[in-house]
């Protein structure tokens, strides 16, 4: 069996309560890359609360996001 902790498909993303939407704030990256920058940036209050979440590619892809108005 293959490990898969290499595989960098996991973001940090933030919750904007302003307009209900999900900005990423980290480059794709491993689980314990992900553990690590919400620890080095102080985060663990805000990801229990809901703030700030772990997710992968393919669920940030269906979580709302702002639009970029040009």
């Amino acid at each position: 069996m293959k490990s898969t902790s290499w595989k960098k498909d996991y973001l940090v993303v933030m919750h904007s309560g302003y307009d209900n939407t999900w900005s990423d704030r980290t480059i794709p990256c491993t689980f314990l890359q992900a553990i690590r920058f919400v620890r080095a940036k102080n985060w663990n209050h805000a990801m229990d609360k809901g703030t700030v979440r772990i997710v992968t590619l393919a669920e940030f892809a269906t979580l709302p996001k702002a639009e970029v108005k040009a």
